[in-house]
């Protein structure tokens, strides 16, 4: 079997999440006409809707909750949705990267010890936008939200607190608190970006909110939220402006100052007044410089690369199409070295200048390993198929498109195409996800005690030993390894079917890969509850995060294979939480070539019955916890 798996993080809608209590339907149908982008926009990512025009950032999403009790006004999709009247379509850390960009300065988040003190930061006025019969309609996010003491709107409003940031000591990876659903708060939160300045819970009646259902279009109906600093500079003072050439410095070593300072930014220190002189400087530099912005976005930091990118945006909207270098350009999109988001990048500048000469690069890029240059070249190829009249060649071009596709929306759209030929594919093993595993658990996760806790699975895997454990009811077991495998067509394994509804529990999947010779792959995976995991002993992966939203390919994570068998330990932690939507613990993965390919001479090899005598057995693995 080959492990053929065709996605990259950042690009991929998350699954459909099931509507909860508060999606009852409208009395009115819904009106699915999207908003056109805003006029002079400038995207801030190829993957999200989200857009800087008049001084305000613009970001796309849809109404989830018309009734119910609120904790937000609106979170990213796939998170709080339960307590949300609107998802957006975007990453929080990409707004509050917008947010900066139009000059707004974060404060505080809120802080409850040793008393109380409200959010902090610059005022933003929060619109929501959206089409009903034809006519677009605006009104303020504080009118869709009332007290549910006086039933009158919200009035207090929102400030720019700026969430925070967590560092995972094992990886290093920094993770934006704000993801797991606090985005525009109407409860107070120490993770949220935009909140209220005032306390606002259960026990203060008037600050208890609940949508102001009559106001709110159906569940479904496509939104623009704009955010925008109040007042006409708002405390941070006057957005950036670009810079003439004439205040440009270089540094002794050749590299302007103001890049530099740019590549610096750092996380958590707000759009700081050096930091925006330097980004006016790059704005305002003559289009021949463009690739040097582009050049220097390759190793930045998300941060960094998006201060750039918008640098880069500014260069090229001031100095129109015909005066962009595209030569320069198109030698930049051809070095497979850059960073994948600048490629992108100047392919879209290339696409302004010579939209055919643009589109032509496109049948030169199907394989390639940035999933930001290939999803157009599929797209390309897609409808390509669309057109085509025969049905042989329609099927065969389809087949192209599945195998060349990186993203799970194309690879959806290719498959979808392929059953209408009568050609049915089965996702779970077109995408490799690895659907066989052994299981054991539960172990005590109490007040969340597990995630660090070395159980025996991280000592020695022994398919034959039998553990004693753990839940929040009391003593478990014993209990040993038994076999499940998941039918799911998207390889989740929810652990309430393969081990049992436990809380304050840890569990436990193992997997036996088969690779031909050593192999270099990549753990894509996602999860609601907080995981770790490990190949041949050795820690690759760990997120302590619980029931904050799982989007596809949600977590990547670099590996080794050796030739023969492998062993692939997961870790999956479910807390005691009571609410409905905390009750699930699943998992799904898969492995892929870097960069998102195919994986060639790579097997899951199925769990072997436990009728088996210990000599059968494969012999026990010792993993180490060693990251």
């Amino acid at each position: 079997m080959s492990l053929s798996l065709c996605v990259a993080a950042g690009l991929l809608a998350p699954a459909a999440k099931a509507q909860g209590p508060g999606a009852a339907p409208a009395a009115n149908p819904v009106d699915a006409t999207p908003l056109q982008p805003p006029e002079g926009g400038r995207r801030l990512a190829e993957d999200s809707p989200v857009w800087i025009a008049d001084g305000a950032v613009h970001v796309d999403g849809k109404v989830v909750l018309r009734e119910g009790v609120l904790e937000m006004f609106a979170c990213p999709v796939g998170t709080k949705e339960h307590e949300s009247v609107v998802a957006v379509d975007s990453p929080a850390f990409l707004l509050h990267t917008g947010l900066l960009a139009v000059g707004a300065e974060p404060g505080a988040t809120v802080q409850f010890d040793p008393e109380y003190k409200p959010p902090t930061g610059d005022r933003i006025d929060v619109l929501v936008r959206w089409i009903d019969g034809g006519q677009v309609k605006t009104a303020k996010a504080q009118d869709w939200v009332r007290s549910v003491e006086t039933k009158k709107a919200m009035e207090l409003p929102f400030v720019f607190a700026g969430s925070g940031f967590w560092t995972n000591p094992d990886t290093g990876r920094q993770h934006y608190l704000a993801e797991s659903g606090d985005l525009v708060c109407v409860s107070n939160f120490g993770a949220a970006m935009l909140d209220v300045p005032a306390p606002s819970t259960q026990q203060n009646g008037e600050l208890w909110f609940e949508p102001f259902t009559e106001r709110i279009p159906p569940i479904g109906t496509p939104v623009r939220l704009i955010l925008k600093p109040a007042g006409e500079a708002g405390a941070g003072g006057e957005p950036p402006r670009p810079a003439t050439p004439r205040d440009q410095q270089t540094s002794a070593a050749g590299t302007p100052d103001a890049l530099k300072a740019l590549r610096q930014a750092e996380i958590g220190v707000g759009s700081d007044p050096t930091l925006r002189r330097a980004w006016a400087e790059v704005a305002g530099w003559n289009a021949d410089r463009l690739p040097e912005v582009l050049r220097a976005m390759r190793g930045a930091t998300p941060l960094a690369e998006n201060w750039l990118r918008t640098a880069a945006d500014a260069i090229a909207d001031a100095r129109g199409a015909r005066r962009l270098p595209q030569a320069a350009l198109r030698e930049f999109v051809q070095d497979r070295d850059q960073s994948p988001r600048a490629r992108r990048a100047a392919w879209e500048y290339l696409r302004r200048a010579d939209p055919d000469a643009a589109e032509a690069m496109l049948d030169d890029l199907v394989d390639d390993p940035s999933t930001e240059i290939r999803y157009d070249a599929v797209a390309r190829m897609l409808a390509a198929a669309e057109q085509e009249a025969d049905a042989g060649r329609k099927q065969a071009a389809y087949r192209e498109a599945l195998a060349a596709a990186r993203t799970i929306d194309q690879i959806e759209q290719a498959a979808a195409a392929l059953e209408e030929l009568g050609e049915p594919t089965e996702l779970a093993d077109e995408l490799g996800f690895v659907t066989r595993w052994r299981v054991a658990g539960p172990f005590d996760n109490r007040g969340g005690r597990g995630f660090d806790t070395v159980y025996p699975p991280e000592e020695s895997l022994d398919p034959n030993a039998s553990y004693e454990g753990h839940d929040e009811e009391g003593p478990q077991g014993p209990f040993g390894w038994k076999p499940f495998e998941t039918d799911d067509r998207l390889g989740e394994v929810e652990l309430n079917d393969a081990i049992g509804p436990h809380k304050g529990a840890v569990g436990y999947a193992w997997a036996t890969l088969h690779a031909a010779e050593p192999t270099p792959v990549e753990i894509r995976y996602e999860s609601k509850a907080a995981t770790k995991f490990w190949v041949n002993g050795q820690l690759v992966g760990a997120n302590e995060t619980y029931h904050s939203g799982s989007l596809f390919d949600q977590y990547v994570a670099a590996a080794e294979l050796g030739a023969g068998d492998n062993a692939l330990l997961v870790k999956v932690c479910q807390n005691e939480q009571t609410e409905p939507w905390a009750q699930t613990w699943p998992i799904a993965l898969r492995v892929t070539a870097p960069g998102g390919g195919a994986v060639e001479g790579v097997e899951v090899v199925a769990p072997p019955s436990f009728e088996r005598t210990e000599e059968q057995d494969p012999a026990p693995t010792q993993p180490s916890n060693k990251p």
